[in-house]
């Protein structure tokens, strides 16, 4: 049988494939990531699935053992919050073990931050994507360290809590490099906005609502 992996909206509904919408209308097992999410998107268009299997980090070998056995007599399809299963979300443990199992898997591609961020920046060549940035100070610098002696453009997600203190330390470590700050994408509040950390900074002092949200860096390493 098929496990399907379905991008999701990142946040307009409406940028939503037809392709992906007829998958989730022909499979009768759902693994989601996060219902509360999930939700939105199948009463938008209005799909009740026969099957849903919670899938997220916490749960992912239980959810596997339950979703390979609902793989043998049936297609399955994946989804996470947001863009496409996998990428900084779980999938990629399900995947493998669907591999092993002799599983066909299939991709059904929708929006992602990582283009839409890339496209609209203009920086599109020698990409370094990381995720979300690592916890500690330390390792940030180093990671930048070595994106900047690989010319590399780091492209990262970042959250609402964590924007301010990044941006602080990206003065500090590297004031005169340029980053991209993806807010919000494809959302009522969208934002996408080019220039130095400290400008950044500049305009969380007079702006508090701007730290809200949903961000995707590049910081502007290569060319």
């Amino acid at each position: 049988m098929i496990l399907y992996l379905v991008g999701t909206p990142i946040g307009n509904l409406e940028d939503w494939s037809p392709r992906a919408l007829a998958t989730l209308q022909a499979v009768s097992v759902l693994a989601l990531e996060k219902w509360t999410d999930t939700a939105k998107l199948l009463h938008h268009f209005g799909l009740r699935p026969e099957v849903i299997v919670n899938y997220d980090d916490r749960r992912q070998k239980t959810a596997t053992a339950k979703i390979l056995t609902w793989l043998e007599t049936r297609d399955v399809a994946l989804v996470t919050s947001a863009g496409l299963p996998g990428i900084s979300d779980p999938g990629a443990y399900l995947v493998a073990a669907a591999r092993v199992a002799g599983h066909q898997v299939v991709p059904v591609p929708g929006p992602s931050a990582l283009s839409t961020a890339l496209a609209v920046s203009g920086w599109t060549e020698s990409v370094w994507f990381v995720g979300f940035l690592p916890r500690t100070r330390g390792k940030i610098v180093k990671l930048w360290a070595q994106a900047e002696a690989l010319g590399s453009n780091l492209l990262c997600f970042e959250s609402t809590h964590r924007l301010a203190k990044t941006l602080a330390l990206l003065a500090e470590k590297h004031p005169t490099v340029e980053v991209f700050v993806g807010k919000e994408m494809t959302k009522k509040f969208e934002d996408y906005s080019v220039g130095l950390a400290a400008d950044f900074l500049a305009r969380l002092a007079v702006d508090k609502d701007y730290s809200r949200g949903e961000f995707t860096l590049i910081i502007h390493f290569g060319k």
